[in-house]
Parts: structure tokens; C-alpha cells; sequence
């Protein structure tokens, strides 16, 4: 190549915008999405929809992956140790981050051995109990549960988990002693609040969504700063009863860390491009989640900014043990 043609190649590239798309990241075989929680959670669903999407945008398929274990860990591994191809990717929520701060060992590490792609939508969380509780509102909880410490007892998706955290939080403000009974996941921790083998506990809107509306659970107060949009009569837990709580959970995709800018740039474009279409949106809302649809630079800074937040929680809970 002579000098004349060398300077001629950005003007080119200019010109023809074509040549310099040539370059981006064209995934030619399956893409691997995986989930580190059961399905049915609010993440599960929110990665389902996003994969169908992805997998029209990028033209190849897109399938989800359910790896359960360990509040997330099993399934977070899997991801940490695959080739940053771009085509094995995690699907997760703040537990990714919270971990680090319960796990006094764990086999990866959550901040150095991945980046954030793109963020897609942020999860509320309700206080739900069981049809036939004797509670009525969040009120009445506080009431009680001052009046008989250690009398109630709340279910949770896992020690550390958003839901754990949650009621560190609740307990705290509320100047209650509601007891904690971890369970292996969420779907679990439920189940036993609809029976009654537990007092109450706190969920995914997304999840709890169609047990308020058949009866199944009742729904006292959602955990955000605002009211769902798929529940607008359940206040929010501050408005109900304890002005400036607030906790929300987010689903969002995280790469290998060794994962080359041009997949990386290339995946957030099409979950930015399914995430920004109005059909979307609108199914995220039915199904209880909000979107909150953050590019690549964006969802740095928020992670960034919220991992403090997460480990004073954790500290608040007395949650840190030893991963065997």
C-alpha cells in the first residue's frame, strides 16, 4: 500500500460507513444467555423475552440457560470460566455483586472477571403474605411484630439475597424483630408463605403478580420508590408505613471480562434496540417489571455506584459465611 492510499482509507471509511460496519461482530452459531435462578423468577422472564428479541436482531439463535444453585453462584461460574466469544453470557441481578459480600470465598470474582453490557429493566419487590394471614397492611405487621419480637417469621430466596436484604432493611426501619428463614430459592420461599408455614415475605412484583390477582397471596406493599404499574391499588411499602424505603432489584447482561469491545458493542445494540421498542416495554409492565433500559457506559456507573449500598446491607444482615 503506497502513502496516497493509506491516507485515503479514513476519508473512505467516512464516506462509506459500510466499510467501517464490516468490522462489527457478526455471531454465526447459538448464543447462550444463562440465568442463575429457576424459572418463572422475574429475571427468567425478562431474559426470555430479551432473547427473543436478541435473536432477531443478530440473526442467529438465542436460548436461555438455567443454572441453579448456590444464590446464583453455580450458574455465575459457569459464565466466568467460559471463551469470551460472546456467545456464553449471564443474565443476572445484584445479587451477582451482592455475593462477594456474603461469600467469604467464592470461585470467581464478580467485579474483575466480568463488564456490564447493558442493563434492561428494574424488578420491585412486594411484601406479600398468605390469604388467610390475619394481616391486612403493612400497619398492622409493624404493630404486631413490635408488640411480639420473634414471633413472625419471613421466608427468603437465600441468605444475601435482594429479598434477605429487603427485610434487614424493613426490620431495621421498622424497629421489628421478624425472624429470617432462608430457603434455597425463591419459588420455595413462596410456596411456604401460601401454605402458611411461614409468616410473610418479600417477592418479585413479576412473580407475586398473579397470585394477588387469583387470591392466593395478598399484596401489602411494594418495595420501590413509586407504585407498580401492573399493581397501581398496593402502595408502596414507605407510603404505607415507612417513609424512604426503598429497594429494587435490576436484570441486566454481564460478559467475560476478556469479552472484545466489538461483541460487547454489538450485544448491547441489539438488546438496545429490542429494549427500546414500545411491544416490548409494554410486556415488561404486564408482567410487573418496569424498563430502565441503560447502555454499556451507563450501566457501569450505576453498578459502580450501588456495589457500597449493597455491601452496607450486607453488613447490616451479619450474612458473610464461608462458601464450601
Amino acid at each position: 500500500m503506497n502513502r496516497r492510499q493509506a491516507m485515503a482509507l479514513p476519508l473512505l471509511a467516512g464516506l462509506c460507513p459500510g466499510l467501517a460496519r464490516a468490522q462489527a461482530w457478526q455471531p454465526d452459531k447459538t448464543i447462550k444467555l444463562v440465568v442463575p435462578f429457576a424459572v418463572g423468577t422475574a429475571l427468567d422472564l425478562v431474559t426470555r423475552l430479551t432473547a427473543v428479541g436478541m435473536a432477531q436482531e443478530l440473526k442467529t439463535p438465542v436460548i436461555v440457560d438455567n443454572r441453579l444453585g448456590a444464590s446464583g453462584v453455580i450458574g455465575t461460574d459457569l459464565v466466568a470460566k467460559a471463551p469470551p466469544d460472546g456467545y456464553t453470557l449471564l443474565m443476572s441481578a445484584p445479587t451477582h455483586y451482592i455475593n462477594q459480600f456474603v461469600y467469604t470465598s467464592l470461585p470467581f470474582d464478580a467485579v474483575k472477571d466480568f463488564r456490564p453490557v447493558t442493563k434492561v429493566s428494574n424488578a420491585d419487590l412486594v411484601l406479600v403474605v398468605g390469604k388467610d394471614s390475619q394481616f391486612k397492611d403493612v400497619r398492622q405487621v409493624i404493630e404486631f411484630a413490635r408488640a411480639n419480637p420473634h414471633k413472625l417469621r419471613y421466608s427468603s430466596s437465600g441468605t444475601g439475597g435482594t429479598t434477605h436484604l429487603a427485610f434487614a432493611l424493613f426490620n431495621s426501619m421498622a424497629g421489628t424483630e421478624i425472624d429470617h428463614v432462608p430457603y434455597k430459592n425463591g419459588a420455595q420461599a413462596l410456596t411456604d408463605v401460601i401454605a402458611g408455614h411461614v409468616d410473610i415475605t418479600f417477592t418479585a412484583v413479576a412473580t407475586a403478580l398473579p397470585f394477588g390477582k387469583d387470591g392466593t397471596l395478598r399484596l401489602l406493599g411494594v418495595s420501590g420508590a413509586h407504585r407498580s404499574r401492573a399493581m397501581p391499588d398496593v402502595p408502596t411499602v414507605a407510603e404505607a408505613a415507612l417513609p424512604g424505603f426503598e429497594l429494587s432489584s435490576w436484570s441486566g447482561m454481564l460478559a467475560p471480562r476478556a469479552t472484545p469491545d466489538p461483541i460487547v458493542q454489538a450485544l448491547n445494540d441489539a438488546i438496545v434496540k429490542t429494549a427500546s421498542k414500545a411491544e416490548f416495554q409494554d410486556k415488561l409492565v404486564a408482567m410487573g417489571v418496569e424498563p430502565d433500559l441503560l447502555p454499556t457506559a451507563a450501566f457501569v456507573r450505576q453498578v459502580e455506584a450501588e456495589v457500597p449500598k449493597w455491601k452496607r446491607l450486607t453488613d447490616m444482615t451479619g450474612a458473610a459465611q464461608s462458601m464450601k
